[in-house]
């Protein structure tokens, strides 16, 4: 049952610390980076960076607090890994390195000295050598002669196990005594001999008692580890187990040699089967040969024989007729009997000459053969190779259009963050100006308040002191009329006294008649402000009215550039597709290569043979004027290439036939896949070559309308100047006048609430117009 998933990329080498709470992984990806995690919760503690190549060595101190690494870069480091220290901040830190750039290392040990808290740390690679590292240098070296690959100690610290792994060579397994006094000098070892194959992992049991090691033979060996004061009882003696005679191997191993080995008795049943017909097609033609031969032989010996009874007959029929001519017949027969000679050598040498002829015949057929052979091979050669020249051209085109594709994309992707900001810039800064005039126009309309309410105070404060004084004159006046009908002298003052008054209010009335045409004059700038604001609010609203749908054509662009996203993320898909389908069309071609070579060495092979048969061929030719012997080195040559008997072959068509019917059908299909191609990126740079106008377009039409909130804020800015001069100048006029008639401030204070009352009513009916001429807005949209 599975306990917890940790990812870790191209994990080769993991390592369990001695106390088993932790364990380190290598992740040999780009970074080759050592993560430590904690064993029970998978949770990680430090990530530790510094090697530039792989990683393929780990060790933990005994006490766990630290972590030596090494890899193929040469360098062995040193870092600080307790995850519950008492010395904070130096968790994930190198605290030593030692860097050898020339070679290569393979495994490190280290060994932990009690008495000066200091580490050692052992370590191997390509040099040969068995290097002794300390504090971040090389104490030490020990010549090994050969490449050692891992290393141990033993927990006891009495022993130094090593594994050879020289390439192509028996991976050894070698005993070196601890500590390592050699210095410079070589150590003395003793080499047991174990796999047949470079050993890849070395390790020893927890008791010293058994050492373990693989190598790439597929093989796992157990050593008994013997130390001379070790005392093996003799229960540990019957219960050990004896050595195992089997090799561990892996099923795909099995599979592989099995495929081979089928292969190879195929290629050695064609071979035979072509050996076999070959040699039976020449013993049949060879066969003809020599029954046409025998036969004529046979023709001519008969004829001869016929002759000789003819002769012989005659020569009876000489002897009876007469013995006179014995001598000339005699004579006679001597001479046929060497013209028939004579004859006969000429007709062997004849033969001999045909069969010659026949030879060179065949020699000329079969270099024909070779050179039509050659030819077709050249041939063949020359279309692979300009297939492989068009496949590599069409590649370069592909990954030149990628790359297209992607600098167009990121184009796109700069320009809309660009336009995005810009719009987030703009819409920020309007909504901060209008909340700006808001704030501004609203402390204005409260401050306006404010002084209008200590005016109207002022005023009621006078006015109520006024009736005061008020009071007091009619007091007076009742006692000055008490006083008159008293003292009627003084009636003539008095009489200069109202005419004087009645003077004073006469130039009282003209001071509010000017007054009132000023209050008729400031009512109709007021009219006229009112009307400025009402064509400013429509013009704002016709403003939010524009801007509204290019807000609502903004989304739209950026549904739009969503779904070219998409669809550029199916381009990416689909390349991804088509680069798959190459990768598999360049492992057939790989395979077809590694077919045409292997038909190659067949035929190297095939050639070899046929030379070799031509060489004995001709060895046995030598002996065409002795039969025995001919006949014994025929059948000695057969029965050199003929062992076990000739095979009939087919020439199996169906796999030549099937072989050109996938190689145009992958023809057709690279050809669809580029069309394709072409097709996709021609409509998506159109696509993108469509939205970087439009973008360009909204760009200007944001410009215009910039321009003109601008125009618009300076004259709203310019208005409200005016305004607040005018209001300064009516505020410092009303100011400079003092009351100075008790009816005539009254009057003026009456005058003035009734502007008030009039100046609020006309407000109140602006207001009610507004919001009735807004209202029906909404109820013809809701229609």
């Amino acid at each position: 049952k599975t306990y917890k998933d940790v990812a870790i990329k191209q994990c080769r080498e993991c390592r369990f610390s001695n106390g088993g709470q932790y364990f380190a992984a290598v992740n040999t990806n780009a970074t080759n980076a050592i993560q430590v995690y904690k064993t029970y919760t998978c949770e990680p503690i430090e990530t530790l960076r510094g090697h530039t190549n792989k990683v393929r060595s780990v060790a933990w101190t005994a006490d766990d607090s630290m972590l030596v690494s090494t890899g193929a870069d040469g360098a062995v480091y040193e870092y600080y890994v307790q995850a519950e220290t008492a010395n904070p901040g130096r968790d994930g830190r190198r605290v030593h390195d030692f860097v050898q750039k020339t070679s290569s290392f393979s495994c490190v040990i280290v060994h932990s000295d009690q008495s000066s808290n200091f580490n050692t740390m052992y370590v191997v690679g390509n040099d040969q050598l068995l290097r002794k590292v300390y504090k971040g240098e090389s104490s030490g070296t020990v010549k090994a002669g050969t490449t050692l690959g891992q290393i141990v100690l033993a927990n006891s610290g009495k022993g130094l196990f090593a594994a050879v792994a020289e390439p192509d060579a028996p991976g050894r397994i070698r005993c070196y005594k601890f500590p390592l006094n050699g210095g410079d000098n070589s150590c003395e070892w003793t080499d047991f001999s174990a796999h047949a194959a470079p050993a890849t992992r070395l390790r020893i049991s927890a008791d010293d008692f058994y050492l373990f090691s693989t190598a790439e033979d597929g093989t796992l060996f157990v050593f008994d580890v013997k130390r001379k004061d070790r005392n093996v009882s003799k229960r540990d003696k019957e219960s050990a187990l004896p050595l195992a005679d089997e090799i561990l191997v892996t099923r795909t191993f099995l599979d592989d040699k099995q495929g081979q080995l089928n292969e190879f008795e195929r290629q050695v049943d064609e071979l035979s089967n072509q050996q076999e017909f070959q040699l039976r097609h020449r013993d049949s033609f060879h066969k003809e040969e020599m029954v046409a031969m025998d036969e004529k032989y046979t023709a001519e010996i008969d004829e001869e024989r016929q002759k000789y009874e003819v002769l012989r007959e005659e020569k009876n029929d000489a002897e009876m007729e007469a013995e006179e001519n014995i001598k000339s017949l005699l004579e006679h027969h001597a001479k046929q009997d060497q013209d028939l000679e004579q004859s006969f050598q000429e007709k062997m040498m004849e033969e001999v000459n045909k069969y010659q002829k026949l030879a060179a015949e065949r020699d000329e057929i079969h270099r024909r053969w070779g050179e039509q052979h050659q030819r077709i091979i050249a041939e063949h050669q020359k279309k692979v190779n300009e297939m492989q020249a068009q496949f590599a051209a069409a590649q370069k085109a592909d990954m030149e259009a990628i790359d297209r594709v992607l600098n167009e994309k990121a184009l796109a992707e700069s320009v809309h963050a660009e336009t995005m900001r810009q719009l987030e810039l703009d819409t920020d800064r309007e909504i901060e100006e209008l909340k700006e005039d808001k704030e501004t126009r609203l402390k204005a309309e409260r401050d306006d308040k404010v002084r209008l309410r200590g005016q109207a105070g002022i005023h009621k404060r006078n006015g109520e002191e006024l009736n005061k004084q008020m009071q007091q004159k009619d007091d007076e006046l009742m006692r000055y009329k008490e006083e008159e009908r008293k003292k009627e002298e003084k009636i003539a003052q008095l009489n200069k006294e109202r005419d004087h008054n009645a003077k004073e209010i006469r130039q009282r009335d003209s001071t509010i008649g000017d007054k009132e045409g000023k209050i008729y004059e400031l009512k109709k700038q007021n009219q006229e402000l009112e009307k400025f604001k009402f064509v400013l609010d429509y013009k704002i609203r016709e403003l939010k009215a524009q801007i509204d749908p290019k807000n609502d054509k903004i989304a739209e662009m950026k549904k739009e550039i969503q779904a070219m996203d998409s669809d550029l993320e199916d381009y990416h898909r689909k390349n991804t597709q088509l680069q798959v389908n190459i990768q598999q069309l360049t492992n057939k071609h790989k395979t077809l290569q590694d077919d045409i070579v292997s038909q190659r060495k067949k035929m190297t092979d095939c050639q070899t043979v046929i030379k070799r048969f031509k060489t004995d061929l001709h060895e046995c030719v030598q002996f065409i004027q002795e039969p025995r012997l001919l006949k014994d080195s025929v059948t000695a040559l057969y029965k050199k290439y003929v062992p076990n008997g000739v095979k009939k072959q087919e020439l199996d068509t169906d796999i030549q036939r099937e072989y050109n019917r996938q190689r145009d059908y992958l023809e057709k299909s690279v050809d669809n896949l580029k069309r394709k191609l072409l097709k996709d990126s021609d409509v998506h740079r159109q696509d993108n070559t469509r939205v970087l106008q439009e973008n360009v377009q909204l760009i200007i039409e944001i410009n215009n309308l910039r321009r003109e909130i601008d125009y618009l804020k300076r004259e709203r800015q310019q208005q409200r100047l005016h305004v607040s001069k005018l209001k300064s100048n009516n505020t410092s006029k009303s100011s400079s006048g003092k009351p100075e008639d008790i009816s005539t401030l009254n009057r003026e204070i009456d005058t003035n609430r009734t502007t008030i009352d009039d100046l609020r009513r006309r407000v109140e009916e602006q207001t009610a117009l507004r919001s009735s001429a807004a209202a029906p807005a909404p109820a013809v949209v809701a229609q």
